[in-house]
């Protein structure tokens, strides 16, 4: 992240499913930066990168309050697995906010706090190509 100046490009649209299973689109603000020339998605709070469902959705899945939405076991052990799995990470990424004075140590974070201090800092743990960077690749 070469911290340039973020110009309007265009917009993108992105889907994403509610509590209820519906699925809901979203028309997101894509962003250029004048320096490096790449392009940035401006994602609401509530949507996670790479993420399916809403982030109230995933937040009750972990909590294991999730009766209705997702609707298949499956999909909700893939989520807690996913949480499992990048639970380290975002504790790593807010101890280093709070120790570069970006985060203060009084504060307990969940979910959206992590999430939102983990992609503004620059360190989402997912390869350009969308690959994640903790399992190996095949090639």
């Amino acid at each position: 992240m070469c911290q340039g100046l973020l110009k309007y490009y265009d917009r993108r649209k992105r889907k994403a499913l509610n509590g209820r299973g519906e699925q809901e689109v979203y028309s997101l603000r894509r962003l250029r930066c004048c320096s490096c020339k790449r392009l940035h998605l401006e994602l609401p709070w509530f949507l996670i990168p790479y993420k399916r469902y809403r982030l109230e959705v995933i937040e009750e899945v972990i909590a294991g309050r999730a009766e209705q939405a997702p609707v298949e076991e499956r999909t909700r052990q893939k989520i807690k697995a996913w949480y499992r799995q990048i639970k380290t990470h975002f504790l790593g990424v807010w101890r280093f906010c709070i120790t570069h004075g970006f985060a203060s140590p009084k504060l307990s974070p969940i979910l959206t706090t992590y999430v939102r201090a983990t992609v503004n800092s620059g360190f989402w743990p997912t390869h350009p190509l969308g690959r994640h960077i903790w399992k190996k690749n095949p090639l």
